[in-house]
């Protein structure tokens, strides 16, 4: 389709300008809008720019504009909603906003906030709060960590908090410290414990506990004193049901003095400050020890009852059993004496036979041996004649041998190698093999075969490589 008048047709600034004239005229004035922040921004110069989103039961967003409340504004409407609420302005929370409708040519729709209606956020912070309750019990988990049995030795507690946070050095600082002298073993599992980043690193934490949940007694959550705007962040669906679903008892301290959050609402027992958390763990670990005391008392008490019952016992069976005791050993006695009459007549008997086949054994052993000797005897004598020829040719061998070595030892001995006119020179007592080891001036001796020179070194030749 092609348009030919030139009436009907607009540059963009000149709809844009159309735009923003139909606005002015026709949305005039203020109205008040309910919206969720999604994005929070503030500039250098103190200006707070927002989106705002509404989002269907769905959780689609289904309409989204942006928003700006002005320096000048921002300066009074931020500090008054946070003191109202107790929470800052922020994003992921809902709010009603007064605001007036602007349109720019380069900028398009935009809301200038005017004003904001806190009570209408601490209604759905707290509508907020009462679906996650509703939704926990629903489920039948709400009461689940609560009906577990706190341990009697709790010494092993799983802590997450910020490492950084006083309330967690005066968790550890107080079990460490107690008076009774009870040893604790806390480990940290690190977390946010404010803003949006609560709900992902508390999770993260839980879930690392979970997978070394055998090597926890307890878990506890503890921060320290915040901001009442600081506490809505354990107002958390994902956080509370974790804590459920925990096979051990958790404790919270996560500082506040009035209302408790669905964390403390699922946890096993919440407290005000992390020390109370402390104080509470070192109040059970005494009881134990008290009752442990009171079970060693009773234990003492009745061993002593049962030994002295026993006793009694033992005593009146001993008077009832004497007469019964003796007249059985003297039935035993006689018994004995017939036993030993047989006994004797038996061995005797016995002892005879045994004694004549001894004397058979020994007639037949002392026959064999001789005969075994005079056996061995000759053969001695034959093996003796067999062996004196050889043993006389094998040391004349050895002793031929020995006599060459011995002559051979004479021939090399130091006195006939003189003899045939060789000299040993010495140099310090030692033997001289090298003209290396010697220098100008060095005085040495000559041996020969008849007698001695003494000598000293002028010159010397070294020997060739």
């Amino acid at each position: 389709m092609v348009m030919n008048d030139q009436n009907d047709r607009y540059s963009l600034s000149e709809l844009q300008k159309l735009i923003k004239k139909s606005i002015e005229e026709n949305l005039p004035g203020f109205y008040w809008v309910s919206a969720e922040i999604s994005e929070l921004k503030i500039n250098y110069a103190g200006h707070c720019y927002l989106e705002l989103i509404e989002k269907d039961s769905h959780e689609d967003i289904r309409s989204r504009v942006r928003a700006i409340i002005w320096s000048q504004k921002a300066r009074l409407l931020l500090p008054y909603f946070e003191s109202t609420t107790g929470q800052a302005l922020s994003e992921s929370i809902k709010v009603l906003l007064r605001v007036k409708i602007e349109y720019h040519e380069v900028y398009g729709l935009s809301l200038v906030i005017y004003d904001i209606d806190p009570a209408y956020t601490i209604g759905e912070m707290e509508l907020r709060r009462r679906q996650i309750i509703k939704r926990l019990e629903s489920e039948g988990v709400m009461n689940l960590n609560k009906e577990l049995t706190f341990p009697l030795l709790p010494v092993r507690i799983a802590v997450i908090s910020s490492e950084q946070a006083a309330g967690y050095g005066d968790f550890t600082d107080e079990l460490k410290n107690n008076i009774y002298g009870f040893v604790y073993k806390p480990s940290l599992f690190r977390a946010i414990m404010q803003g949006k980043e609560t709900e992902a690193s508390i999770v993260a934490a839980i879930n690392n506990i979970f997978e070394a949940i055998e090597n926890y007694d307890l878990m506890v959550i503890v921060r320290g004193g915040g901001s009442q705007a600081d506490l809505s962040w354990f107002d958390n669906y994902n956080i509370a049901y974790l804590i459920t679903q925990l096979p051990i008892p958790l404790l919270t301290g996560i500082g506040h003095e009035k209302d408790l959050s669905v964390t403390d609402l699922v946890a096993y027992r919440s407290f005000k400050t992390p020390t109370a958390v402390a104080d509470f763990i070192i109040s059970q670990s005494l009881k134990t020890e008290e009752r442990l005391l009171e079970l060693r008392e009773s234990i003492i008490h009745s061993s002593r009852e049962m030994v002295k019952m026993k006793r009694n016992i033992i005593n009146r069976i001993s008077v009832n059993m004497a007469p019964r005791v003796r007249s059985s050993l003297q039935n035993k006695r006689t018994l004995l004496n017939r036993s030993g009459l047989r006994l004797s007549g038996n061995i005797r008997s016995c002892l005879s036979q045994n004694h004549a086949r001894l004397n058979t054994i020994e007639t037949n052993v002392s026959k064999i041996t001789l005969n075994y000797i005079h056996d061995k005897y000759r053969q001695t004598g034959d093996l003796k004649n067999r062996l004196k020829p050889s043993m006389t040719r094998y040391i004349n061998q050895k002793q031929t041998i020995l006599d060459n070595f011995s002559r051979s030892i004479d021939y090399l001995s130091p006195s006939r190698v003189l003899k045939r006119g060789y000299s040993i020179t010495l140099f310090e007592n030692k033997a001289v093999r090298s003209s290396n080891e010697l220098k100008p001036g060095s005085e040495i001796s000559t041996i020969l075969s008849l007698g001695r020179i003494e000598s000293k070194v002028f010159d010397l030749k070294k020997p060739d490589k």
